[in-house]
């Protein structure tokens, strides 16, 4: 969902107010601020997130309807676990790199 819809279905919706983009958060991605109105929960969702979910979904979540997930994906690589968000272009190429291959056993 592109951020200029998403911004204009909350200020149509009668129970939603947005108010704002918010970069002030540990990983410093930027993020828009909704308010329910109804009962005074405000929730940050990050520009990533909004753009890679659909409407029906957030609306949900903005409303109490459904809980949200917090997903953060993680690799295990030389026996430790590492989060794939702090990674630069590079390894994660490499991570992907290494998930093409065919490890199915032939019968």
């Amino acid at each position: 969902m592109q951020l200029v819809e998403f911004y204009e279905k909350v200020e149509q919706h009668p129970e939603l107010e947005g108010l704002g983009i918010d970069s002030g958060c540990a990983d410093k991605s930027p993020g828009m601020i909704v308010k329910n109105t109804r009962n005074s929960l405000m929730t940050r969702l990050p520009v990533a997130a909004i753009e890679a979910a659909d409407w029906t979904i957030i609306e949900e979540v903005l409303l109490g309807k459904r809980e949200p997930q917090i997903l953060q994906h993680m690799t295990r690589v030389v026996g430790y676990f590492s989060r794939v968000e702090n990674w630069n272009k590079s390894k994660v190429g490499e991570l992907k790199d290494r998930q093409k291959g065919d490890y199915s056993i032939a019968g």
